[in-house]
């Protein structure tokens, strides 16, 4: 009986620590709207669509068992608003993270965004941006059965006959694998300004998990002695990101992109900086690319690579963390891989039409 209780506990240690996980990358263009729901509509164009996955810690968790994020994105710009220059926008985001072991952890986020576009100044070129978000989580163990315990003596140390029965009728039925949790709001704002003749500045703020929305997993206990039904359950913190976006022109070909992301809970702090550059190849083919080095500061110190292709209206973009400290004994330096594209779309009059080149001012 004691070698089930331990293997409870661990199983419930299992959740409690992924569950602390949140939707994060660092190639943060691929998902505006999980940054700052003011950044819906922040491009040129009437509809944008983005993709970003994330795949991380596989060296540490063994093959199977990284941890991996999803994330799509599509906002739509409206041409209206309280003066001609401002502009509403909406979007809708679909967020997926979990552990492709450990019972097949998953937590999920879907939900909607809407941005105002307030526009002023002598030439109307800043712009104020209040965004809101709203959406539900759901979280819970897909696939408990897929745990490894067909041999209790090798993987446990113990002998009882009756463990693997135990375990799939216990885990494999007393889970919720989808529990619907409250909804969740995100509000944020953004400051858009140029900064003398050759650059622009973005600054914003957003606050994360306002009503600090329960996740829990209700497990049945009931084949250990009889205990009630159990439920594990804790609350996800309010996060607090801030961000600065710099463009610069150096020439007509080459533009400096520097960023700062703070994001900040009551568990940890996570800094993350970009230096990246945007070389135009072609402006008639409309062929950009995209490159440069990060820095982030969290549990570990990593530092990105950054890498994109820039095809009219469509960007892809390759992103790779090397590990330097913390996590490096257990993952040999493989931090994590994103791979991620963004679609703009405009179909507006060819006399109206702006360049949809994508252009590092997003």
């Amino acid at each position: 009986m004691k070698i089930k209780h331990l293997i409870l506990a661990v199983f419930c240690c299992c959740f409690v620590q992924l569950s602390a996980q949140d939707f994060h990358n660092s190639f943060i263009q691929f998902a505006p709207m999980t940054l700052n729901p003011a950044l819906t509509g922040g491009f040129y164009g009437n509809l944008r669509a983005n993709a970003i996955v994330r795949d991380q810690g596989r060296s540490t968790a063994g093959g199977g068992d990284e941890f991996q994020d999803f994330s799509i994105g599509l906002d739509y710009n409206f041409d209206w608003g309280l003066t001609k220059d401002d502009w509403v926008s909406a979007g809708i985001n679909f967020s997926r993270s979990g552990a492709a072991g450990v019972g097949n952890f998953r937590r999920q986020f879907s939900g909607i965004s809407a941005a105002y576009h307030l526009a002023f100044g002598k030439k109307s070129d800043k712009v104020f941006t209040l965004g809101l978000r709203y959406g539900n989580y759901t979280t819970g163990f897909r696939n408990v059965s897929a745990l490894d315990y067909e041999d209790p003596e090798t993987v446990f140390g113990n002998t009882s006959t009756d463990l693997a029965q135990w375990l799939d009728s216990q885990f494999g039925q007393g889970i919720d694998p989808r529990t619907k949790e409250t909804g969740d709001y995100m509000v944020g704002l953004m400051l858009d300004l140029p900064v003398g003749k050759k650059s622009d500045v973005r600054i914003g703020i957003a606050s994360d998990h306002l009503l600090q929305p329960r996740l829990s997993v209700s497990v049945d206990t009931s084949g250990i002695g009889g205990a009630p039904p159990t439920t594990f359950e804790e609350n996800l913190n309010r996060r607090f990101n801030a961000f600065v976006f710099l463009y610069t022109d150096i020439n007509k070909k080459l533009t400096f992109n520097p960023n700062l992301l703070i994001q900040r809970s009551d568990v940890t702090t996570n800094v993350l900086f970009q230096a990246l550059f945007n070389y135009v190849y072609s402006q008639e083919k409309q062929i950009g690319f995209v490159f440069g080095l990060g820095a982030r500061f969290a549990n570990s110190f990593d530092i990105p690579i950054y890498a994109a292709l820039d095809m009219k209206d469509l960007r892809v973009g390759l992103s790779y963390d090397t590990n330097i400290s913390g996590l490096r004994p257990s993952n040999g330096t493989f931090g994590a891989l994103e791979l991620g594209v963004t679609k703009i779309f405009n179909w507006n009059k060819k006399t109206e039409v702006k360049p949809v080149f994508i252009c590092p001012r997003l």
